[in-house]
């Protein structure tokens, strides 16, 4: 075996060895053609000091619904927005940002970031044909801003069960003959 003492031969070996190794790996299986899903993230936040510093968000998986492409992520991850501003907003220094989470898997995920006035938490069901837009605003609760919390409200007014539903002024006033 003397031709093996070539370190050129030797090193030409080891890359056929090594790509005969990948080529048995390369069989793919049955989720590599599912989507990706990255969700897209905004944050608005007051600015602290007048300095817009990046906002760690973390992402943690709470229920796996369907199935992922095997390439999605399905632990805790932490997804870092870079903020830009501050830039005035009816008088507020806010900071801005967004960007794009890694590859998730589909399920219902919590989202959680420290903002100004606390941390901002939010569950969301993420999907590949669903809304993957996450939305926190600092004050507001929810992963949509302020028209999920007026959604929040409208359900919070419901009764509970066995309850009678409150009279809305319509029905309290007398019937005009």
């Amino acid at each position: 075996m003397s031709f093996l003492k070539n370190s050129g031969l030797k090193a030409l070996g080891f890359a056929a060895v090594a790509a005969v190794a990948l080529g048995a790996c390369s069989g793919g299986s049955a989720n590599d053609d599912l989507a990706l899903i990255r969700a897209t993230l905004s944050i608005k936040t007051v600015s602290q000091g007048g300095v817009c510093e990046s906002v760690r968000i973390r992402l943690t998986p709470k229920e796996f619904i369907g199935e992922a492409n095997k390439y999605a992520n399905n632990k805790m991850m932490v997804a870092e927005v870079n903020m830009i501003g501050p830039t005035d907003e009816d008088g507020a220094p806010m900071c801005n940002g967004s960007g794009e989470t890694l590859p998730m898997a589909p399920g219902n995920w919590e989202f959680s970031a420290p903002l100004a006035s606390g941390t901002v938490t939010c569950v969301r069901n993420i999907q590949a044909d669903g809304d993957l837009s996450i939305l926190l605003i600092d004050g507001v609760d929810g992963c949509g801003g302020p028209s999920g919390v007026n959604e929040m409200s409208a359900e919070s007014e419901m009764p509970a069960e066995g309850e009678t539903p409150p009279e809305s002024a319509d029905a309290a006033a007398p019937a005009a003959d």
